[in-house]
């Protein structure tokens, strides 16, 4: 399935009508590939370990080389304005990453997500096949 949702302007615009501003964990499969875009830029999360929440991330600061990254969850603000969490992404919050590498781990924080575009693995090869 690939499905996409955008907020622009203030709307929301979505190709599939029962799309939500949201994409939790327990929706992304090994292989499947997020697209999240912010207001400047666009970042690729490729799963690979769903149980972990471990994929290769790329775009944004990062630019284009992908990195070992853990998605961690998206913070953004609740009703009061209170900090909230949400395990998986969500359209008007931050994407939390971190990065592993062989002396230290990164911290990633986007920009507030605009966009989100989750490619199904399966779909990608029934394209191709």
């Amino acid at each position: 399935m690939y499905c996409e949702t955008s907020i622009d302007s203030g709307s929301l615009h979505s190709p599939c009508s029962d799309v939500e501003t949201t994409i939790p964990f327990e929706d992304i499969n090994a292989d499947d590939k997020v697209l999240i875009r912010t207001r400047n830029s666009e970042y690729r999360f490729s799963m690979i370990d769903p149980r972990s929440h471990k994929g290769m991330l790329s775009g944004g600061a990062l630019g284009e080389e992908a990195h070992e990254a853990y998605l961690i969850e998206s913070l953004g603000c609740g009703e009061g304005g209170s900090l909230q969490d949400f395990r998986g992404l969500k359209i008007g919050a931050r994407a939390l990453f971190y990065l592993s590498s062989e002396r230290s781990v990164e911290r990633v924080t986007t920009s507030k997500i605009a966009g989100l575009t989750l490619v199904r693995a399966a779909d990608r090869k029934s394209l191709i096949s």
